[in-house]
């Protein structure tokens, strides 16, 4: 079943032509269905009221019928009660009047007259003459009591007990005729009063009920309803079974039928309430003498206020709707063959106007293959589909250039793509990629990575020592893309060649920023953070200029993380002549700064809620041990971390990370030494002793001691010829000391601020013509020393040099 649903849909989306007939066919099914449903209720609910209206009509006039006839008999009776006293004191003439009264209404049966006990003496104690009409319509006499009769009606005859103590007529309850007719009959009794007022007799009418079994058939209103009438006494006064006829109480059958709407119903007729209710009759009409079905039928009941009966018309709901069931039948008959025949004919309407289009199809299908030459079928018509095939005749010219267009441009392409991949290569070269950079140090770790959100992209960040200084940077350059990699470029060059003779990280801003706004019409700029740190104090020197600040994290205990303080300035590139400011705080051995741009900060999800700095901290507050601050630990969880927020969401941002560990050891000093000398070079034999005896402490051999003398002597005599103004005495400091690893010499003055690091290195394969002057002392010195480090402290300059000591 499932599979053959299946294979329709799978044959309805196969051709316009079917699923145009199928939509079409269901719109009009759904309107033809509702049309014959609305029109079936009406029909339904017009045959209903009529049914109703025709019952009530047929009931009323019963009603009217039985109502008037026994309003004959009493009239009849009334009038003969009143001249009843010319006959009735008299046994001779109380014949005459009885005889009078059952000739002049065809409805009466008998007349009897009951006297009172001992009325007339020669008739015994109970006296009754009766009259009554035989089958033949003759009248015939009889006699109750009389003196061989002693039957005592006065006890038990409810005419004279209830009639002898009224002075209006009274009508009994109906009641089975005791002769041999065995006919339902009802008495109607008129009290005669003697002048006194004393009643000595009772006038009674019998009224046979055949004529109202009669006349209730006559009135139904169709053939197939029922009627029967119940009398105030719970039992049937006429029924379709003469058996049940004054035999069956009606609320004893209404609680054996355990239909709680059938015993209401009979409640309301024993109380002579008129009304309509639809119930179960199958067990009061179903038998011998009905074929049809009561199982669900329409009761209209109403009363005959006179004799306190009540009649009923019951009529078998399904007999009622047999007609509109029928139109029924016979309109959804009538609606098949009309959606077969719409079916039929929209479905060859449908594929003789769509063949056209069909032919199109196949031949834009062979277009879609590649064959752009193929011919398209001419119409004569000027519709909808020949304009179509016109606009497949432009495409199909269109589709010809744009494929020799796609090609020339997919080249093209292929092309701009190989240059991006080289220009990605460029880039990403210039950054640093061996990590760990420096593995013969223990003081210092660094990890760095760069994500672009294109093949190229503008953040950068670069670090390298000089002179036992570590040289660092991070930016982000405005703009994705081509531009911002050019920038950025730029400014990675900058800072490498203003670092290289220069210490300080405001000027190096300052430089970059004045060199880069000169000129810069494509309005781009640059977020940059520089950082110098003075890898034997730990001191780190720093300038902002509008990045985001770094994070200090350290193990102790537990994380400890921060944000290293930084001064809000423009970003390089904006404004020339702006002045950076320089920062300045000192770094604890195992602390690791954190650098990063905003494409960690502001990366994104599906939903565009950003990464944010809550969870930067959070993550690297969740870090593990003191292993986790490493440099490489906490940018791999920061990426994991960013990569499981963000998910399948694009990447918005260059993302750029980078982490330095500060790891300075402190060794213990073991041989110290100081000397102070005047700026006098005369003292330089003092010099020389002084280190003579620090190299021996330090066991060098006579080449090394003589090569470290000559730098030493070389750094001083520098400070003695230039450290202070002509004619000023000052002093030269030189502290010595040494360690299981290195000796190192500290050499301070007071003097004019000088940073002898920051010359430029000396091409010694050029000529002494072709050299500038100056700068040999300082490259001597760098040759013969393993590091060299100059630090303006408390206003004193402050050169340092380091040698290793021999194995």
């Amino acid at each position: 079943m499932k599979q053959a649903i299946a294979n329709i849909f799978k044959l309805l989306n196969q051709t316009v032509t079917m699923r145009t007939t199928a939509i079409v066919l269901a719109v009009v099914t759904v309107i033809m269905l509702t049309a014959g449903i609305w029109q079936m209720t009406y029909v339904r609910g017009m045959v209903v009221e009529e049914v109703n209206r025709q019952a009530g009509r047929s009931m009323e006039s019963a009603i009217k019928v039985i109502n008037n006839r026994l309003s004959n008999v009493e009239t009849a009776l009334n009038t003969a009660a009143s001249y009843a006293d010319m006959f009735a004191p008299h046994e001779t003439l109380c014949n005459t009047l009885m005889q009078h009264l059952i000739e002049a209404n065809s409805d009466i049966a008998a007349v009897t007259l009951l006297y009172e006990e001992n009325y007339f003496e020669n008739h015994g104690r109970y006296f009754a003459p009766t009259i009554y009409r035989t089958p033949e319509n003759t009248f015939e006499e009889d006699e109750i009591g009389g003196p061989e009769n002693d039957f005592c009606y006065l006890e038990t005859d409810s005419n004279w007990i209830y009639t002898n103590k009224l002075d209006t007529g009274y009508w009994c309850l109906p009641y089975i005729d005791s002769m041999s007719t065995k006919r339902a009959m009802v008495t109607y009794s008129m009290p005669l009063h003697d002048k006194t007022g004393h009643t000595y007799a009772v006038l009674c009418a019998d009224v046979s009920l055949d004529w109202v079994q009669n006349l209730c058939e006559q009135a139904k209103p169709y053939s197939y309803s029922s009627v029967f009438v119940v009398g105030r006494d719970s039992q049937y006064v006429c029924h379709p079974d003469q058996d049940w006829i004054q035999s069956i109480n009606v609320i004893e059958q209404a609680h054996q039928q355990h239909d709680s709407t059938y015993l209401d119903m009979t409640r309301n007729m024993l109380t002579w309430q008129r009304g309509t209710d639809t119930v179960d009759m199958s067990g009061l009409l179903q038998n011998d003498t009905t074929q049809y079905d009561f199982s669900s039928s329409i009761v209209y009941y109403a009363p005959v206020p006179r004799v306190q009966w009540s009649v009923c018309f019951t009529l078998p709901e399904y007999k009622i709707l047999e007609q509109p069931n029928q139109l029924r039948a016979y309109m959804l008959l009538l609606l098949a063959v009309l959606l077969a025949a719409i079916t039929g004919a929209l479905f060859y309407i449908m594929r003789w106007q769509l063949k056209p289009l069909a032919l199109l199809s196949d031949k834009a299908y062979e277009i879609s293959q590649g064959n752009f030459d193929v011919a398209l079928p001419e119409f004569t018509s000027h519709d909808e589909i020949s304009r179509l095939r016109d606009a497949f005749d432009d495409m199909q010219q269109s589709l010809s250039k744009y494929i020799e267009e796609l090609k020339t441009t997919t080249a093209s392409k292929a092309s701009i793509e190989s240059e991006l991949r080289v220009a990605s290569d460029i880039q990403m070269s210039m950054l640093p990629k061996i990590f760990p950079p420096y593995p013969d140090r223990n003081d210092i770790d660094i990890y760095g990575e760069l994500t672009p959100a294109k093949s190229v992209g503008g953040d950068l960040f670069d670090f390298y020592i000089r002179d036992e200084k570590l040289f660092f940077c991070i930016g982000d350059v405005s703009g994705k893309g081509v531009p911002a990699s050019l920038v950025m470029a730029v400014t990675r060059a900058q800072f490498r060649t203003v670092s290289a003779h220069e210490a300080a990280p405001d000027r190096i801003i300052t430089t970059i920023n004045d060199a880069m706004a000169e000129g810069n019409d494509s309005n781009m700029f640059v977020t940059l953070l520089v950082g110098v740190l003075d890898l034997p104090t730990g001191r780190l020197r720093y300038s902002n200029a509008g990045h985001d600040s770094p994070l200090l994290v350290r193990f102790e205990e537990i994380i400890q993380v921060g944000e290293l303080p930084c001064d809000s300035n423009i970003p390089v590139g904006v404004m020339p002549g702006w002045k950076f400011s320089a920062q300045e705080t000192v770094i604890k051995p195992h602390t690791t700064i954190f650098l990063y741009t905003d494409g960690l900060t502001e990366a994104e999800d599906s939903h565009h809620k950003q990464f944010g700095m809550d969870r930067i901290m959070k993550q690297i507050r969740s870090i593990q041990g003191k292993g986790g601050c490493a440099p490489h630990a906490i940018i791999d969880q920061m990426k994991q971390a960013v990569h499981s927020f963000v998910g399948d969401a694009e990447q918005s941002d260059d993302l750029t990370l980078l982490a330095v560990q500060y790891s300075k050891q402190q060794l213990d000093i073991r041989y110290q030494n100081h000397i102070t000398l005047p700026n006098d070079v005369q003292t330089i034999p003092q010099l020389n002793g002084f280190v003579d005896e620090v190299c021996e402490a330090a066991g060098y051999d006579m080449s090394t001691t003589m090569k470290l003398n000559l730098a030493i002597e070389e750094a001083v005599v520098n400070v003695m010829n230039y450290a202070y103004p002509t004619g000023v005495t000052g002093n030269v400091d030189i502290d010595a000391q040494m360690n299981d690893e290195r000796l190192k010499f500290v050499i301070s003055d007071s003097g004019t601020p000088f940073d002898p690091t920051a010359k430029a290195e000396v091409d010694t394969t050029l000529t002494a013509e072709e050299r500038g002057i100056g700068g040999l002392g300082i490259h001597l010195i760098r040759q013969i020393m393993d590091t060299i480090n100059y630090e303006r402290v408390d206003g004193k300059n402050v050169l340092t040099l380091r040698k290793k000591l021999t194995k």
